[in-house]
């Protein structure tokens, strides 16, 4: 079941002090060194930034993703808006307390639905966590925890993820696809984590992560085919929320639903995505 309206705004609001990876200077510099076009216009008063949003071009369109940050204002929203005026296309995926729908129309923007992710509690002992999950799920994760995976925390990791990773992504024909050399300058800031299960020498299953907001998001993941009935995966989604209770995080966002299930293949995702529990959140997208 998702969540609505005050519900929304009030886990909005609960996460305004921390700070979105998605709308960072540290992120904004790491897309200028990708060669990247960006924009970072911010709204100040009298005290400092009262809010900024960051925009990012690709194929000549224009995003902003979960933004702006700060809290939300309807005339600082106008004044952010400006600076979309000499753009082309422009999409929006906004922050739910930033859904301000007066300012965004008269900036000419229109809704056009929803982005959907499912974040997952992490809080509680391993048992409180494993009580929330699908039986099925919580079976494959008893089934990884018995065959003896280690986790890890390491950057290093990456030349044996990538392999089976890039395989998973061409076989998917997915868009999302990231090269090696773009996950290791990624996994230079702060905030990104290669999480792994690691058998022996081989990897099987990872997923780089993004400390974001009050929870790590799962954003490149895949899995071994070699491992797969051992549910690697399942072990290092159930890992990183254990590590993330561990730096005072909330959830483990599980990186977009699809809610048209367009396609078998994105079905399971879905069924293999809700099997660990979790709340359906949405952000709205606004298009011009």
């Amino acid at each position: 079941m998702g969540l609505e309206g005050a519900e929304i705004r009030a886990m909005g609001e609960e996460a305004e002090a921390a700070e979105d990876f998605h709308q960072t200077r540290e992120r904004l510099s790491f897309l200028q060194r990708q060669g990247v076009a960006v924009r970072f216009p911010e709204v100040w008063d009298e005290v400092g930034p009262r809010a900024a949003m960051l925009l990012e071009e690709s194929d000549g369109a224009w995003f902003m993703w979960k933004g702006p940050t700060g809290p939300p204002d309807s005339e600082v929203l106008r004044r952010l808006l400006a600076h979309c005026a000499g753009l082309p296309q422009v999409t929006l995926v906004l922050r739910p307390e930033w859904e301000l729908p007066d300012a965004l129309a008269a900036a000419g923007f229109r809704p056009a639905g929803t982005f959907r992710t499912l974040l997952v509690d992490a809080a509680g002992e391993d048992e409180d966590v494993l009580g929330r999950m699908r039986a099925s799920t919580r079976s494959r994760v008893r089934r990884a925890l018995r065959f003896g995976f280690d986790f890890a925390d390491d950057p290093g990791l990456l030349p044996r993820f990538h392999p089976f990773y890039a395989d998973a992504m061409r076989n998917a024909n997915s868009p999302d696809f990231a090269p090696e050399a773009y996950l290791r300058e990624l996994l230079e800031l702060p905030r990104v984590h290669l999480f792994g299960a690691v058998h022996g020498t081989e990897m099987a299953a990872g997923s780089v992560c993004l400390v974001n907001g009050d929870s790590v998001e799962a954003r490149y993941v895949a899995t071994n085919p070699e491992y797969r009935t051992q549910a690697a995966l399942n072990f290092v989604h159930f890992q990183t929320m254990k590590w993330a209770a561990a730096q005072g995080l909330r959830y483990l966002d599980l990186s977009g639903i699809d809610g048209d299930e367009t396609s078998e293949k994105t079905r399971l995702i879905n069924r293999f995505k809700l099997g660990f529990g979790g709340t359906e959140f949405s952000y709205p997208v606004y298009c011009r």
